[in-house]
């Protein structure tokens, strides 16, 4: 896959999230009609440019937007 596809599922994503906030990769995928697989590859693009967060609930991975999103750490 290349890096253009990646970043269009990626833009994808990232407007999909910004309605919808918070949602599991697969019924993501789904709705945008792409593989999981590349849903996963456009979310950890995104995840690792601090635009959305990725988290693990009851043995599911969501995704969720940034949107009113705090960072806050100790230290």
């Amino acid at each position: 896959m290349e890096k253009c596809s990646i970043g269009e599922n990626a833009g994808k994503i990232w407007k999909s999230l910004n309605e919808l906030e918070n949602i599991t990769i697969g019924e993501l995928a789904r709705k945008l009609n792409i593989s999981v697989e590349h849903a996963a590859m456009a979310a950890g693009w995104l995840a690792r440019e601090n635009q959305i967060t990725i988290s693990w609930k009851n043995g599911m991975l969501f995704l969720s937007s940034k949107k009113g999103y705090v960072d806050f750490q100790f230290g």
